[in-house]
């Protein structure tokens, strides 16, 4: 019965932080690269609780690696997120109540957290240096034991410390880890999770240049700034006690916590550039839209039952931190082209004219962008489509793929001519000329069709041929169909 009456509680407890209200949430990428899919996924998940819940949405950019942070990566990672539509209600750029959301801008910020633990003796100096380290964990592992610092430093004697500082060596500052205890909180995901701290060793919160590691910051920044949910990857599942244990040393609020799934690659391995992984700025340039891009993130490790497209906002009332899923997601190309496609199909003329503007430079002064907008729009899902589809249109000689030739090839010379000389002045009525080039040439149906359609468009798929001779003209068409006699 006690058990139950445990399983119970922790059922209860666990139902009542779900339920409660997001006030923020937040995104907090580091500026050593490019917004890729699986962190824009993470911000997307982020700011649509935040938005269901009327609550905001903060970024704040981790540039502690002083080596490996660049300015342009900062820039980059605002522009995609305000692609993508993330807007951030506190962060860079919009302001808050902090005087910075760069973390290399809140260094001395953090120094009054390191004084209060140094006084409360929480953390220590340590001098084991990588290599020492190394050996350390290879010995560990060779006799069964997981790799972990040993506290060697941990109990030193102010004596040497002070001769290890007067050799010139720098220390790095482990936070002291209270043994025999343990640590449990509630996941949003995955539920109940405990840690012995037998299993955690003393982490590093200070490097030895005295900037502060990932572990220190990131957890002091989301209690001072407020974040009540910090949803992330269940890679940092494990950091988690850690960050629990320096927050509760420190007498700082906690907020909640939700590890999603890793988004891995089409065979089940890490995401990377080799199986999947595409940079935001790589899809912007290929042409996808936003909310195909969002729609497809939306449904990866979590459950949104219809298919319809959906606005970012439309997606936020749907979004339920109940349906997402514990177990890995993979990346399915074909699921985020299915959403290009969808997304291209419910654009009108005119936003479909500004998505092509690029490409409809090259398009004659005489024809109507509109026109040939409307022309092509159910036939392509990006914006180099619409290219080719310009250049087979108005490109003089037409640039064949050999699949085309060969058609044209069977079809024969006489074929071709013979169709020269069906086609009137001015084309009124496509259809009614084929009639007339196949009552001349004797050829029907596809025999007909498909070499009529390769010489004109220089595809053997497409927009209806009556609509494609109406724009392009009755020249135009007498141009190609002359090429092809001469293959």
């Amino acid at each position: 019965m006690r058990e139950e009456a445990i399983i119970r509680t922790l059922w209860l407890s666990f139902q009542y932080i779900k339920d409660m209200k997001v006030n923020k949430t937040r995104f907090c990428p580091s500026p050593t690269g490019l917004l890729h899919l699986g962190n824009l996924r993470t911000s997307l998940f982020s700011s649509l609780i935040a938005k269901k819940d009327n609550g905001s949405f903060l970024l704040r950019i981790e540039d502690t690696d002083l080596e490996r942070s660049k300015k342009e990566f900062s820039t980059a990672i605002c522009n995609d997120l305000k692609w993508m539509g993330l807007d951030w209600d506190e962060g860079p750029e919009v302001g808050g109540n902090e005087d910075s959301y760069y973390q290399s801008e809140r260094i001395d910020l953090y120094e009054e957290f390191y004084k209060a633990l140094l006084e409360k003796n929480l953390i220590y100096p340590c001098f084991t240096s990588e290599e020492e380290l190394k050996i350390i964990r290879r010995n560990q592992i060779a006799s069964g034991q997981p790799p972990r610092y040993t506290g060697v430093w941990s109990d030193a004697t102010e004596k040497e410390v002070k001769e290890e500082l007067d050799k010139g060596n720098k220390p790095v500052y482990r936070f002291r880890i209270l043994k025999d205890s343990t640590i449990e909180f509630q996941d949003l995901v995955k539920g109940n999770q405990s840690f012995s701290t037998d299993d955690l060793d003393d982490f590093i919160v200070r490097k030895k240049d005295n900037t502060p590691t990932f572990m220190f910051a990131n957890a002091i920044d989301d209690s001072l700034m407020g974040v009540d949910l910090v949803l992330r990857g269940d890679d940092h599942l494990s950091n988690t006690p850690r960050q629990i244990a320096l927050l509760e040393a420190l007498g700082l609020s906690l907020p909640k916590y939700a590890h999603v799934s890793l988004f891995t690659g089409s065979d089940g391995a890490p995401l990377s550039k080799r199986n999947g992984s595409i940079s935001i700025n790589d899809l912007r340039e290929q042409g996808y839209l936003p909310i195909a891009v969002s729609n497809y993130l939306s449904r990866v490790g979590h459950t949104i039952v219809d298919n319809d497209l959906k606005t970012h906002s439309e997606l936020a009332d749907e979004f339920k931190i109940d349906n997402i899923s514990s177990s890995p997601s993979k990346f399915d190309m074909d699921q985020l082209l299915y959403w290009q496609k969808k997304a291209v199909e419910e654009l009108n003329i005119d936003e479909c004219s500004i998505w092509l503007q690029d490409s409809l430079e090259g398009l004659p002064a005489l024809v109507n962008n509109e026109n040939f907008v409307a022309l092509i729009k159910d036939n392509i899902n990006f914006p180099h489509e619409a290219q080719e589809y310009l250049n087979n249109l108005f490109l003089t000689p037409l640039v064949q793929r050999e699949e085309i030739i060969n058609i044209m090839r069977s079809a024969g010379k006489e074929f071709y001519l013979q169709a020269c000389d069906a086609i009137p002045s001015d084309i009124l009525d496509w259809n009614e000329t084929a009639k007339n080039i196949g009552s001349i040439t004797g050829k029907k149906g596809k025999e007909l069709f498909m070499p009529l359609r390769c010489a004109i468009t220089g595809q053997t798929k497409g927009p209806e041929l009556d609509r494609v001779v109406n724009l392009i003209g009755t020249e135009q068409v007498l141009k190609r169909l002359k090429e092809a006699s001469e293959l």
